[in-house]
């Protein structure tokens, strides 16, 4: 009883993302016609040193799991990626012309591949989650000519022998 519960609320979160991404196809189309070019922004400074101090917070919270070893971790390593991500669009995209060529520099060398490593790393640990076995479907599976996945052992704990492949004690002797 309680999977299938728990099966109509997933069913139900699915259907909710899909429908906020098709609601937001038409307000993208209405702003990018609407919105004027340029706008005088209001609490500027706060809307800057806010957003600041939440990708702070997310470094720390992301650092502090990692030393931790926390399952948290590939959560917040993901969100803190995310946070990269906007702040070099936002970065690069309001800069003045003579902080536009800085803004580049800090986003291309700095930024970005902080967030694609956080990004990537935060993937990479969720993959490694699932079992072996249902890793087949997983978006952005690679396969690999010569690794196999063995499967594990009663009673035997599995450990890794080459990239991306598990195998029990017993298998390799």
């Amino acid at each position: 009883m309680r999977s299938r519960r728990l099966v109509q609320i997933r069913r139900i979160r699915e259907w909710l993302a899909l429908s906020a991404a098709i609601a937001l196809i038409p307000w993208t189309i209405y702003l990018g016609l609407t919105l004027p070019q340029s706008y005088n922004a209001q609490h500027w400074q706060a809307v800057w040193v806010g957003f600041d101090v939440l990708l702070l917070a997310f470094m720390i919270a992301t650092a502090a799991l990692g030393f931790a070893r926390h399952h948290l971790l590939t959560l917040f390593a993901f969100a803190t990626g995310v946070l990269l991500v906007c702040d070099a669009w936002f970065d690069v995209l309001t800069a003045r012309r003579g902080d536009f060529a800085v803004s580049v520099f800090i986003a291309v060398l700095g930024e970005l591949p902080l967030a694609a490593v956080l990004i990537g790393g935060a993937l990479r640990i969720a993959r490694l989650q699932v079992p072996p076995i249902s890793r087949g479907w997983w978006p952005f599976a690679r396969r690999r000519r010569g690794v196999r996945v063995r499967p594990r052992m009663p009673g035997r704990s599995a450990r890794p022998t080459r990239a991306g492949s598990l195998t029990s004690p017993a298998a390799d002797e």
